[in-house]
């Protein structure tokens, strides 16, 4: 998966689990992606504001304290229209998610997953036609469309 397009992708990835944080980073770094990171959406949200170039996909963990993956995700929106997000959760999808689903180009990344999970969301989500296609939820290796009311 290491190609020119990746090097120019930044990917801003956010999960309060340090250690998941860091091997999100070396995988997405391993195989050619410019990668921000944070423990926290306060300091996700300062790394979008001046990230130069501006983040292109931002993975996040939707259950955070603080500030949840959705409300950071909805943060960076307004600082970059343009802005992919891939959720990722170890629990049930709450109301509020589901919502933001519906959305843009989002998709959702069951805990726990492979190196090649994260890594086939990944392009899957960088794929998908600006702010027109449907959301995608993957459960492990499988992708597929998700819909609100599921």
């Amino acid at each position: 998966m290491n190609s020119p397009r990746n090097a120019a992708t930044t990917v801003l990835v956010v999960d309060d689990q340090e250690m998941l944080t860091l091997l999100m980073r070396k995988t997405l770094e391993n195989n050619g992606f410019r990668v921000l990171w944070a423990n926290s959406g306060r300091d996700a949200l300062t790394l979008c504001r001046g990230a130069e170039p501006p983040v292109d996909l931002l993975v996040t963990d939707y259950r955070m304290p603080g500030m949840t993956g959705v409300e950071l995700a909805r943060e960076c929106c307004r600082l970059n229209a343009g802005l992919s997000v891939l959720y990722i959760s170890g629990s049930s999808l709450g109301d509020d998610l589901r919502a933001d689903l519906a959305v843009g180009n989002r998709a959702f990344l069951a805990k726990p997953f492979r190196q090649s999970d994260l890594l086939r969301s990944v392009k899957a989500i960088l794929d998908m036609e600006p702010a027109s296609a449907p959301a995608r939820e993957n459960h492990g290796s499988r992708l597929e469309r998700m819909s609100v009311g599921r």
